[in-house]
C-alpha cells in the first residue's frame, strides 16, 4: 500500500519513481535560463528518458481549458472506465499532440523536466482524482531572473500560443 502524501493542497500517493502515463505533482526549481516556470507543476508524464521526463503541465492553462484537454485525452486512456490503475497510452498520444489541432493546448504546455531539479517529495495523483486536482489553484510561476509572474498572464500567453499557425 502506498503512503499518502500532501504538498500544498494536493494529495496523492508518494512516488519514488516517475513513470510515463501517470500524473504527478512536485516542487521544482528550473534552470535560471528559463524566462519563467511553474514551481509546483502538475504533469501528465508523456515521455521518460534517463534523468529527463516530458509531459503536459496543466497549470499553464485556464481551468476551462484544463477540463477540456483532460476530456480530449480520454480516448488515449488504457481503460474505458477510469480506475486506480488507469494510465495514458503515451506513445499514441505523444504522436498525435504534435500534429492534430485538437491537441494544440497539449502541445503548448508540453515541458521537459530534470529529476535533479525536483525539490520535494513526488506525489502521484490517482486517476480518480484527476478531474478535481486539475482545478486546484496550485500553480506558482517564477521568473528565471527572480520574482513572480501572475498566473493570468501565463494562461493568456498559452492561449495566444494555441492560436498561432505553425
Amino acid at each position: 500500500m502506498a503512503t499518502k502524501s500532501k504538498l500544498n493542497t494536493i494529495e496523492g500517493d508518494r512516488a519514488s519513481v516517475i513513470l510515463s502515463g501517470n500524473m504527478y505533482y512536485f516542487k521544482y526549481i528550473a534552470e535560471p535560463t528559463n524566462e519563467y516556470y511553474d514551481k509546483f507543476p502538475l504533469v501528465f508524464v508523456v515521455k521518460k528518458r534517463g534523468r529527463l521526463f516530458e509531459g503536459i503541465n496543466f497549470h499553464y492553462m485556464y481551468k476551462e481549458h484544463r477540463a477540456q484537454l483532460l476530456e480530449d485525452i480520454n480516448p488515449f486512456l488504457d481503460e474505458d472506465e477510469i480506475s486506480e490503475d488507469t494510465r495514458l497510452r503515451v506513445k499514441s498520444f505523444r504522436q498525435i499532440i504534435m500534429r492534430a489541432r485538437k491537441y494544440r493546448f497539449a502541445k503548448a504546455i508540453y515541458h521537459r523536466y530534470r529529476m535533479e531539479n525536483i525539490r520535494s517529495k513526488i506525489i502521484k495523483i490517482s486517476p480518480l482524482s484527476w478531474n478535481d486536482v486539475i482545478m486546484e489553484d496550485a500553480e506558482k510561476f517564477i521568473m528565471g531572473a527572480g520574482g513572480k509572474k501572475r498566473s493570468a498572464k501565463v494562461f493568456r500567453e498559452t492561449l495566444l500560443k494555441t492560436r498561432r499557425k505553425v
